[in-house]
């Protein structure tokens, strides 16, 4: 499934503090509002805890992404300067590693968007990893990807991971479009997007998961202040640098 933090080959298209404001029309913000409270509810009911998790993101470097594809945990966590848990060696984990390393190779500007390592706060456990599967494309699109390490899941912090994602996305003048792309019998990761505006508009064949449904909303249509309040801590390549909001954003 692409929401594993997989690669969807067929189809191609972190709380934010800082200073400045986001401006959207009445109509919008009452919409979305009502949106995120519904995701809220809905996150109270289906996971067992009803507080909502926050995590923040930390960067993994090539070398970090290296490591990890071999195998070389102690490497990987000494790289991110955090200690991984043994699911970022899985099988799965590798091949992700591996293929984002190569990616970034390829295209050192794509760093600031693919996997990085989720941290839950303010208890610091490493409860899996997210990102974009790349920067925007040239129509301003971006598809999410996240994976809760096994020991972490069914307790929200799928839906932090996304809630991060998605204030990285609103507060980037370059977005336009946030995508999702997820197996039609995953009911745990269509839950999770339940609340959050994304509405089907298609399917396809990823050469990794088979058949998956793609989902997309609208970057502009979601409201930067009302996403941090339901547990995106946002983005903080390496060890300490706060993303700052966009002057832009829709």
């Amino acid at each position: 499934m692409s929401l594993g933090a997989g690669i969807a080959a067929p189809v191609r298209p972190f709380s934010c503090h800082g200073p400045g404001t986001i401006t959207m029309s009445a109509g919008t913000v009452k919409r979305w509002t009502a949106l995120l409270c519904w995701a809220s509810i809905s996150a109270m009911n289906n996971e067992p805890l009803s507080i909502p998790k926050r995590v923040r993101f930390v960067e993994l470097s090539a070398k970090a992404l290296r490591a990890l594809a071999g195998g070389d945990l102690a490497g990987g966590s000494a790289e991110a300067g955090v200690a991984l848990d043994e699911y970022f060696v899985c099988d799965r984990a590798r091949w992700v590693f591996g293929y984002r390393a190569d990616q970034l190779a390829e295209d050192p500007s794509a760093a600031p968007w693919i996997t990085r390592v989720a941290v839950s706060e303010p208890d610091g456990a490493v409860v899996g990893y997210a990102g974009f599967h790349g920067s925007p494309d040239e129509a301003g699109m971006v598809e999410v990807g996240y994976t809760v390490v096994p020991g972490y899941r069914r307790q929200g912090y799928a839906r932090a991971m996304l809630t991060a994602l998605l204030v990285k996305a609103v507060t980037d003048p370059g977005v336009t479009t946030v995508r999702a792309t997820i197996s039609p019998d995953n009911n745990a990761s269509l839950a999770t997007i339940a609340g959050f505006g994304f509405t089907r508009v298609g399917e396809q064949w990823d050469e990794r998961d088979g058949l998956e449904i793609v989902f997309e909303v609208p970057a502009d249509a979601t409201q930067a202040e009302q996403l941090s309040g339901l547990g995106g801590h946002g983005d903080r390549p390496g060890r300490a640098v706060t993303m700052r909001r966009a002057a832009r954003v829709g």
